[in-house]
């Protein structure tokens, strides 16, 4: 399968898994630029979801480096303006998983590591029906970090792949969240791996898998697809080895969107560099679309917002600084929304 490009018109190996904490946490009234923040602030490692009952784009947890507090705050975004979101539920963290559960009509929430950093390894389960969270019992999975979840449509069940355990090891297996309990499925899938990106494609009714970093210590660009059943690899050509991306599925083109990461540098020596590109999966073959818009990003995050047609980008980091920028992609290009 060959990767192909397009233009269009436009307006170290693995970070620590970690990051130490050296300063408290922010009360459930503040944010990281203060009480009177009116956006969810500087952050990575947080998450998007699209609630499609109610019309908006989610962002939960994360944290703000320097000092990296972690963020226990939900947000809203309809178009034009974030709003937060009032009430308590999960203790604040980052690197979780969370995905919409069309179905039951909730935001699921698992796992992250809290404000102890790797004393607070989370294995709870969270939903928000958009008033109150209500913390799930199932506790068998364990925790968990670096982790992905999507949730398949046509099944009614969230996925979550590999990440890794309070022991470091590197999860392989996949669980399957029905509203009630966690299942744990007996299927050889990707290796062992941190820091991928995982979505559900609708048109295909197939889970999309593509990078990360992985147990080998290498970067990797290697697409999986799941099937229900099965884990098949679809591709190994395409976007450069890369961990720290984000994908996000679009709907109305059917086309899987992928946007930034990390790869290890081109010249010689230890390290990595910051990605600004911008590729498309269609269930067959990756296509690089060059469109000016975000610049480099990792460990940002992105959604689909159905009703607006529109993939929506927030935050992250370039490599220098942590961001707090709101981007939209309307299929054709990217506009910086104030």
């Amino acid at each position: 399968m060959k990767a192909t490009r397009i233009l269009v018109t436009v307006s170290l190996c693995l970070l620590a898994t970690a990051a130490t904490r050296t300063a408290g946490v922010l009360s459930a009234a503040g944010s990281a630029e203060g009480d009177d923040a009116h956006s969810p602030g500087f952050r990575q490692g947080h998450c998007l979801v699209y609630d499609e009952a109610r019309q908006q784009v989610v962002l939960l947890s994360g944290f703000s480096p320097p000092n990296e507090p972690e963020l226990d705050e939900l947000w809203n975004w309809k178009g034009t303006r974030w709003e937060r979101s009032p009430g308590t539920g999960p203790v604040a963290r980052t690197l979780s998983a969370a995905v919409y559960d069309a179905r039951r009509k909730r935001v699921v929430l698992f796992g992250g590591i809290g404000c102890k950093g790797e004393g607070e390894r989370r294995g709870d389960t969270w939903e928000w029906d958009g008033t109150s969270w209500t913390q799930m019992a199932d506790t068998s999975v364990g925790t968990r970090d670096h982790h992905v979840m999507a949730y398949d449509a046509a099944r009614g069940k969230a996925v979550m792949y590999g990440g890794q355990t309070s022991d470091r090891s590197w999860s392989k297996d996949t669980w399957e969240w029905d509203g009630a309990k966690w299942s744990k499925l007996a299927t050889p899938g990707p290796d062992g791996r941190v820091h991928f990106s995982m979505v559900y494609d609708s048109k295909r009714k197939r889970v999309v898998l593509f990078g990360g970093f992985g147990e080998d210590k290498r970067y990797h660009n290697d697409t999986w697809e799941w099937d229900g059943a099965t884990w098949r690899k679809a591709s190994n050509e395409g976007p450069q080895p890369r961990a720290r991306h984000r994908m996000a599925f679009d709907s109305r083109t059917g086309l899987v969107i992928l946007y930034g990461g990390d790869g290890m540098k081109s010249e010689p020596g230890m390290g990595f560099r910051v990605l600004d590109d911008m590729w498309t999966w269609d269930g067959a073959r990756w296509t690089e679309i060059n469109a000016a818009g975000p610049g480099k990003r990792f460990m940002h995050a992105m959604a689909y917002d159905a009703a607006r047609g529109k993939t929506i980008l927030y935050g992250g980091g370039d490599g220098q600084t942590t961001l707090d920028d709101t981007w939209e992609w309307d299929g054709k290009s990217w506009s910086h929304v104030k």
